[in-house]
């Protein structure tokens, strides 16, 4: 009788690991997935970036206004996200390609962490955080990472997810390069 229990307790201990590691496989693949090709949602192009309240890493108000002056890459971003890393790590190698474009990065959920040497370390560009979660609920929002480009406030086009592959990658660094 006690193999038999055995065997159950192994054979659902077993179930519950594959699907446990399932999830985590496919989570992440999901963080990883839609590369630089599918474009934000599109009824947003061309309309201008929603108002919001922003703060920097260290809780100060800032003036949105910087994000609609001139040419800036605004990448929505959270400090525990993997393919929010990546993407900033990959962000970090064109940031001195361009003097007329302007990274920032924007954490859409929350409020600046305890420690803003995290953010200042983890990510390459200067970052703020929107106060009343005016971006995620005006532009819907759901996931990072996602790059918006913007032309003195106007949204011009924008990517869903972390360009990690070198196609993507390469897509979106012609497109950078070729901007008049």
């Amino acid at each position: 009788m006690s193999k038999r229990w055995i065997s159950i307790a192994g054979a659902i201990f077993f179930f519950v690991a594959v699907f446990c590691l399932g999830f985590v496989f496919f989570y992440n693949r999901n963080q990883h997935s839609q590369a630089v090709a599918p474009e934000a949602s599109k009824s947003l192009i061309n309309k201008p970036l929603p108002h919001a309240q922003l703060l920097d890493v260290y809780g100060s108000k800032v003036d949105e206004q910087v994000l609609r002056r001139g040419r800036v890459i605004l990448v929505f971003v959270t400090p525990e996200c993997d393919a929010c890393l990546a993407e900033s790590q990959f962000l970090q190698t064109l940031l001195a390609r361009r003097k007329d474009v302007v990274f920032y990065g924007l954490v859409p959920f929350g409020g600046p962490p305890a420690s803003p040497d995290v953010i200042e370390k983890t990510f390459p560009f200067r970052v703020f955080y929107d106060e009343g979660n005016s971006f995620v609920s005006t532009m819907g929002i759901n996931r990072v990472p996602v790059k918006v480009f913007l032309e003195d406030g106007i949204i011009k086009k924008g990517w869903i997810g972390a360009a990690i592959t070198d196609q993507a990658r390469t897509s979106f660094v012609e497109w950078f390069d070729a901007l008049p």
